[in-house]
Parts: C-alpha cells; sequence; structure tokens
C-alpha cells in the first residue's frame, strides 16, 4: 500500500496534537480544582489583646490583668454574606491605675466597643445587621456597642455582631473605661474587619476556557508545520 503525503502527514501530527490535547485537559483541570477550593465557606476565629493608653509599672508581663481580651469570629454563609462576632472580656483583677502606671485596689470596668473600618464603603458594612450590646452606633469610621451595665472585672460582655459583603482583613478595635484600650497601644493587637475585594478579579470560568483556547493555537501551528515538512 503506497503512503501518500496526506497519511504521512496525519500520522506524524496525531501524536503531537494527542499530547498537547492531554496537557491541555491537564492544567485546566488543575486551575478549575484550585478555583473549587478558594470557594470554600470561610470560617474563622480567634483572639486579640486591647492594651491600656496608659501602660501599667512592669507592662503586660507583671500585670495581664489590665489588659482586655477579645474573641472574634468571622463566618461566611452559602449566600457570600460574612457574620463578625466579638465578645469582650474584662480579666479578674483588673483594677485602677494611677497617672504613674501603679495599680490601685479600685475594680476597673468598660462600656463600650468600637471596631475601626470605613462603614462608608458599599457592602463594609450591611446597614441594619448591627447587633447586641444596650445600643449601637454606626459612624463612618467606626460600629460601636455600649453596655449597661458596665462590663466588671471577672465578666464578659455580650456578643455582638454585624453583617459585611466582604471577607476580613486586619483592623484596630478600642474599649473605653477610666482609661480606654486599644489595638494600638503597646501590646495592643489588632482583630478581623471587612476589607473590599481588590480591583483585580479572579479568573472567570469563560475567562479559563478563552485561556484553553488559546493554548490549542501551537497544536494547529506544529500541525501545520509538520504537513509541509512532510511530502
Amino acid at each position: 500500500m503506497i503512503e501518500t503525503t496526506e497519511s504521512k502527514t496525519i500520522m506524524k501530527t496525531q501524536p503531537y496534537s494527542f499530547f498537547a490535547l492531554l496537557s491541555t485537559a491537564i492544567l485546566i483541570e488543575g486551575v478549575l480544582c484550585q478555583t473549587s477550593q478558594a470557594q470554600g465557606l470561610l470560617n474563622i476565629s480567634g483572639t486579640s489583646t486591647l492594651a491600656p493608653s496608659l501602660t501599667p509599672i512592669g507592662g503586660y508581663g507583671a500585670s495581664p490583668q489590665e489588659y482586655l481580651s477579645v474573641s472574634w469570629s468571622v463566618v461566611e454563609n452559602p449566600s457570600g454574606i460574612y457574620l463578625y462576632s466579638y465578645t469582650v472580656h474584662n480579666p479578674v483583677g483588673d483594677v485602677l491605675m494611677n497617672p504613674s502606671g501603679g495599680l490601685t485596689s479600685t475594680p476597673e470596668i468598660f462600656d463600650s466597643l468600637a471596631v475601626d473600618f470605613n462603614t462608608t464603603v458599599a457592602g463594609e458594612y450591611l446597614p441594619g445587621t448591627q447587633t447586641g450590646g444596650s445600643f449601637q452606633l454606626v459612624n463612618t469610621v467606626d460600629l460601636a456597642w455600649f453596655f449597661n451595665p458596665a462590663v466588671a472585672a471577672g465578666s464578659s460582655a455580650p456578643t455582638v455582631t454585624f453583617q459585611s459583603d466582604f471577607p476580613p482583613t486586619s483592623g484596630n478595635a478600642s474599649a473605653d473605661g477610666a482609661i480606654p484600650w486599644s489595638s494600638v497601644s503597646p501590646n495592643g493587637q489588632e482583630l478581623a474587619v471587612p476589607d473590599p475585594p481588590s480591583a483585580v478579579p479572579e479568573p472567570s470560568s469563560a475567562a479559563l476556557v478563552a485561556m484553553a483556547g488559546l493554548l490549542f493555537v501551537p497544536v494547529g501551528l506544529a500541525t501545520r508545520k509538520n504537513s509541509i515538512r512532510v511530502g
């Protein structure tokens, strides 16, 4: 049987086409798998310290009871809404300090919590979702909750919450008492607050398909090149 130039071309180009298609399929499958994993619902939690604006003598190591702690969590629901929750704890033994940072014998209380972020950005805070405390305030730069009665040493404030369209980043918080506490005071720590998405979106399924189409271009070029050489 006489092999024509066309049959030689087909025999020579098919292996290249097959392996190129296989490589492309594997690449696309890997990208789609990573995208699918990235779409899992977020559920995180942690604890952060709010430090007094007046540092006690010896700092945190000598007087840890002078520092409030905040248990926080961020939970995403299937609709892509994030629930932010905070519970502030006033340690046993927290007392008022004198102006030099020395401890007195008077128990200390706090009566508010504020979480800092730009509430004017659409979706950062979903109006009407702020809960907890005796009453709440929505300011341009924070959400605030107030507690009545105030939270005594050895007690925890009621859990407060709000909802956002955005996942978390690190931000500041503060609590008020005779001497305020905050994330920015020495030994203070940031906690979770909403973070607007970046301007560059993740590639969509349509974009991935378009990418796949571009990957097929070298296959066609290789076929044409091999066809010219055989004959």
